[in-house]
């Protein structure tokens, strides 16, 4: 249940941190910073043998890599686009 909580508020915070990047154009840092705090956590628990499954680890592996992969399109695209 823990866990469930805790990814579906790091889903929500990548979803906002997308939006910042594709619309607003800017990066977040909070935003950033918490995600990155929440991917520890979360695998913090998987290590911990808190889930039995592996599918939890897929999970958070799969989110962590889109948010690094997004983070770095930004990086990319801005110098860029001046």
């Amino acid at each position: 249940m823990l866990f469930n909580a805790l990814y579906a508020l790091m889903v929500v915070l990548f979803l906002l941190y997308l939006y910042g990047l594709v619309f607003k154009k800017q990066k977040n840092y909070y935003l950033s910073i918490m995600i990155r705090l929440l991917t520890l956590g979360l695998f913090a628990l998987i290590v911990f043998d808190q889930h039995e499954t592996q599918f939890h680890l897929a999970l958070v592996l799969l989110t962590w890599v889109l948010f690094e992969s997004s983070d770095n399109f930004y990086n990319k695209r801005l110098p860029s686009s001046k």
